[in-house]
């Protein structure tokens, strides 16, 4: 998109979020970074905007700041490889985009890190022989044989392990109640409903990453999930899309936009994206 259609868009009086996603192209190019084709990216944006017809007519700047904070952190949006996803809520009746980083977009993050070759996560289930200990020869270990790979047990408990390039494995195990108390008051309007599993072994590697060497995008992702979680105790209970592979909820920091679509000018458009 050339310079003059961007400020077409940004002067029309009702753009539509795809035309708004597209004036984002130059912001989107520079965090990316040539690490991911730009065009290919805002194709799959907008691909998922379309899917979901209330963020079609959501806050545009909470759209936009979703999508800016998946270019930043380099990962890919959608379901297909859930690694982020854009989805509709609601602030006070409002509908706004609540971007999340799946299950397997934290582990790519963990994985960008040069000290850290493999992260994991399983769930431990009723009936599963597993223990966990120290001892002088092995230090730190726990001890794991599933009694089958039936999933419909119920889960008592999540591993989640990462091995490191300098040899060695790190590892962290989190009770039932432990998991249960990290999860968010208002959990049946999210995709813990919907995809617990998926949310129970994410919860698992959120608690690990912060034991391991870290990329400079897994620290940038960490800190957003803990200085925004706490924002969204807030939102109204909406439906949940379900999700193939959701995660723990971050929340990009925006201002609320109350006025027309119209007063997101070109600049602005173009701040959003170097503050992401």
């Amino acid at each position: 998109m050339s310079d003059l259609t961007r400020a077409a868009v940004a002067a029309k009086k009702n753009p539509t979020m795809k035309e708004l996603v597209e004036a984002q192209l130059p912001a989107i190019e520079r965090q990316l970074g040539g690490a991911m084709n730009s065009d290919a990216f805002v194709r799959a944006v907008i691909s998922e905007i379309t899917k979901q017809p209330k963020l079609m007519t959501a806050d545009p700047k909470t759209v936009l700041g979703g999508v800016m904070l998946a270019a930043q952190l380099r990962l890919e949006i959608g379901s297909g490889l859930g690694e982020f996803w854009l989805t509709p809520r609601k602030d006070h009746g409002r509908d706004i985009c609540l971007p999340i980083i799946g299950y397997q977009g934290l582990v790519k993050l963990a994985l960008r890190s040069e000290f850290v070759l493999n992260v994991q996560a399983f769930l431990v289930r009723e009936g599963d022989d597993f223990s966990y200990g120290a001892n002088s020869d092995r230090g730190m270990f726990y001890d794991w044989t599933p009694r089958d790979f039936e999933e419909s047990r119920p889960w008592i408990g999540v591993v989640a392990t990462a091995r490191m390039k300098s040899s060695g494995t790190t590892w962290i195990y989190l009770t039932r109640d432990q998991v249960i108390s990290r999860r968010p008051s208002f959990w049946e309007s999210t995709p813990w409903k919907t995809n617990e599993d998926e949310m129970v072994k994410k919860t698992a590697v959120r608690a690990l990453a912060k034991y391991l060497p870290k990329s400079t995008d897994l620290g940038r992702a960490l800190e957003a999930d803990e200085q925004k979680v706490q924002q969204v105790k807030g939102l109204d209970e909406v439906e949940v899309t379900r999700l193939d592979d959701p995660e723990t909820i971050v929340v990009t920091e925006n201002q609320p936009f109350t006025g027309d679509p119209s007063q997101l000018t070109d600049d602005e458009l173009r701040e959003m994206g170097d503050h992401q």
